[in-house]
C-alpha cells in the first residue's frame, strides 16, 4: 500500500478515519534488525553545528498569555460513542489485572520485536534530527516556536508553568522508577511494583480478533467496549478554576515524534506529554505540514497502567498505551478511530537538538 500523503493523515488534526490497514506486519522476522548502529549513541546531537548557535534560540520560560489563545470545552466531555457502564469499564480492568504479570517482562522475553522496534525509531529520529541540522527555523516546543503556535488549552495544561520553567525541561523525561515515587499513589498501588509494557499488533500482548479484544491471549472486553474504556480515561473532569489548574505540578514524559508505520521514517507529527501526581496528561501535538497545534488532555489508570489521551477538539480519536511504555525510546500506541476502528502506531522519542545533557530523571 502506497504511504498516506500528510492530507490524507491529517496529523490527528479533525482527523475521523485510520490511514492504513489496521494491522501491522511483525517485526521478529525482520532482517538485521540487531545489528544497525544506534542513533542514540551517536555523539553530540546538541553539538551539532548550526544548531545551538541559531539565532534567537535561549531558555528563557515563555509567557503563556502570548500563547494561550482561549480554552478547549469540547475535550472535558464524554464522547457520545462512549456510552459504557462503570461497572464495564470496572470488569474490563479487572480482566487486564488478571493477566497483568505477563505484561511485565515484556520487552526481555522479546528481544528481536523491540530490536525492529528501535530500528525503526533510529530511522525516524535520524530523519527528524536532520531538518533542523543548520536551519535557521524555530524548533518546535521551544520558546520561538510558542509565541507562533498559540492554541485552546485544555482545562489542565502544563503550559501554566511555562513562565517558571524554561522549555528544555519539558523535553525531559522520568525513569519508571521516578515516575511511580512521582504519583500520588506511588508505591501503595500494587499494580506499579513492576512495569507493564503494552505493546500492540500482531506479535504484542494486546490483540484484537474479530469482534474480541485479547491481552496476552485471553479475552479482556468486546472491541466496542474496549474502545469505550479507553474514551473514558481520556476524558477528565474539568478543573474547578483556572487557580486551581495553575497550582498544579507536572513531571515531564518528554517529546515525541508520531509514526504510522515502520516505513514512514519521515513524519511531520510530534506530541511533547506531562503527567501530573494524581495521574491527569497533558500535552501539545504540533503537524508540521499544516502548522497546526493543538492541546492533549487524559489520565492514567492507577491500577492498570493504562493511559489514554484526546487530542483537540475531535471527540473521535483517542489514544492508549502504557505509562511505563512513556518512559521508554519507543512506545507502541493504539488509536481508536471511534468504536469501530483502530489502528497501531508508535511514539518515538526525541532528545533535545538543543541539550548535550542527558534528558533522563532518575
Amino acid at each position: 500500500m502506497a504511504r498516506p500523503t500528510p492530507g490524507d493523515l491529517g496529523g490527528f488534526l479533525g482527523m475521523d478515519k485510520p490511514v492504513r490497514p489496521t494491522t501491522l506486519p511483525g517485526m521478529v522476522d525482520r532482517p538485521n534488525i540487531d545489528n544497525k548502529p544506534g542513533i542514540g549513541d551517536r555523539p553530540g546531537f546538541g553539538n551539532q553545528p548550526g544548531i545551538n548557535n541559531r539565532p534567537n534560540i535561549n531558555n528563557r520560560p515563555v509567557n503563556i498569555g502570548d500563547i494561550k489563545a482561549g480554552n478547549n470545552l469540547n475535550i472535558n466531555k464524554r464522547p457520545s460513542w462512549a456510552n459504557i457502564s462503570n461497572n464495564n469499564v470496572i470488569n474490563i480492568n479487572n480482566n487486564i489485572q488478571g493477566q497483568f504479570n505477563n505484561l511485565q517482562n515484556w520487552q526481555t522475553r522479546n528481544p528481536n520485536r523491540f530490536a525492529g522496534y528501535n530500528t525503526w525509531g533510529n530511522n525516524v529520529r535520524q530523519n527528524w534530527y536532520g531538518h533542523y541540522h543548520g536551519v535557521a527555523r524555530p524548533l518546535p516546543y521551544h520558546r520561538d516556536w510558542w509565541y507562533g503556535h498559540p492554541h485552546a488549552w485544555c482545562g489542565w495544561h502544563y503550559g501554566y508553568h511555562f513562565n517558571n520553567r524554561p522549555y528544555g525541561y519539558w523535553w525531559t523525561y522520568p525513569t519508571y522508577a521516578a515516575m511511580t515515587r512521582w504519583f500520588v499513589w506511588g508505591s501503595t498501588s500494587n499494580s506499579y511494583a513492576q512495569p507493564a509494557y503494552y505493546d500492540y499488533g500482531t506479535g504484542g500482548n494486546v490483540t484484537y480478533d474479530n469482534s474480541t479484544v485479547y491481552v496476552n491471549s485471553q479475552p479482556v472486553a468486546s472491541t466496542t467496549e474496549y474502545a469505550q474504556s479507553a474514551a473514558t480515561l481520556a476524558t477528565v473532569e474539568p478543573p474547578p478554576s483556572e487557580d486551581e489548574a495553575a497550582k498544579v505540578e507536572w513531571l515531564p514524559l518528554g517529546t515525541f515524534a508520531v509514526s504510522v508505520n515502520e516505513k514512514e521514517v519521515d513524519t511531520s507529527r510530534v506530541i511533547q506529554l506531562a503527567v501530573s501526581k494524581t495521574g491527569i496528561i497533558s500535552g501539545t501535538f504540533y503537524n508540521s505540514s499544516t502548522d497546526k497545534s493543538q492541546s492533549v488532555q487524559g489520565q492514567v489508570d492507577k491500577d492498570t497502567q493504562r493511559a489514554a489521551f484526546r487530542i483537540g477538539d475531535s471527540d473521535k480519536i483517542v489514544v492508549e498505551t502504557g505509562i511505563y511504555n512513556l518512559t521508554q525510546q519507543e512506545a507502541s500506541v493504539l488509536v481508536h478511530f471511534g468504536a469501530e476502528k483502530q489502528e497501531n502506531w508508535m511514539l518515538i522519542r526525541l532528545e533535545d537538538p538543543e541539550s548535550s545533557e542527558s534528558a533522563t530523571t532518575n
